[in-house]
């Protein structure tokens, strides 16, 4: 039983270290291309919790061109 909560706590917090580089990624790619990035888009990555639509996202942020583009891939 000790070994199944162990594997349930190391899986969460890999989830959780996936999520933090996930939105990391997204914040250093707009950061890079547009400077400065305003505390609303930030604190509305930061609060996300889906995998493929961070990936999505940090592909937004690649290739949009501007930041108003990439809001509208946010919503």
């Amino acid at each position: 039983m000790a070994t199944s909560t162990m594997q349930e706590l190391i899986a969460e917090g890999r989830a959780e270290g996936e999520m933090k580089f996930g939105r990391n990624a997204v914040l250093n790619v707009l950061r890079k291309r547009f400077t400065k990035v305003p505390k609303k888009i930030e604190k509305a990555i930061s609060q996300m919790n889906d995998p493929i639509a961070l990936e999505s996202l940090n592909v937004e942020a690649a290739t949009c061109q501007t930041l108003d583009e990439f809001v509208t891939a946010l919503k």
